[in-house]
């Protein structure tokens, strides 16, 4: 049994500082997170950073799986029940291509009025979902957004 024992908004606030400083999605801390997420530098590397947070959250497994892919994370969170239309902060938040229900970015809900979003390897203005970093930023309501609430426990 897991238990989040850390804020995963105050863990993501804490990797702010993160960029791609060797190539486009490629970084000492950018591999740190790709490793972490059995990404390869090179990678787009959003949920990899996603999966290093929550592993430190939980310290150890997540309800989310450890992976640098977003859909899978977006496929488990909707099996599990984890999906919700009352946001708060904390929630992880997936954008998705409606017409596929596919997920191609993933970050953390910092607050909700405004929306705000933390996300990594994205961009300051927070409109790229292949950007140069952790960057936390207002997001526009959209249909794409799709909000997730972890149990605490697993």
């Amino acid at each position: 049994m897991s238990t989040r024992i850390y804020d995963l908004v105050d863990e993501a606030r804490r990797w702010r500082f993160v960029r791609e400083t060797l190539g486009p999605n490629r970084g000492v801390f950018v591999e740190a997170f790709q490793r972490i997420g059995d990404g390869k530098p090179g990678d787009s590397w959003c949920a990899d950073a996603l999966s290093t947070w929550l592993w430190i959250c939980y310290q150890g497994p997540a309800p989310l799986p450890r992976t640098g892919s977003c859909a899978a994370m977006y496929e488990v969170a909707k099996q599990q029940g984890y999906v919700t239309t009352d946001p708060q902060p904390g929630d992880v938040f997936f954008r998705v291509n409606r017409d596929e229900d596919h997920a191609h970015h993933v970050g953390v809900l910092v607050s909700v009025d405004p929306l705000v979003g933390i996300a990594g390897n994205t961009s300051e203005d927070g409109l790229s979902s292949n950007g140069t970093g952790v960057f936390e930023h207002e997001m526009e309501p959209s249909p794409s957004l799709v909000f997730v609430r972890l149990p605490e426990t697993i």
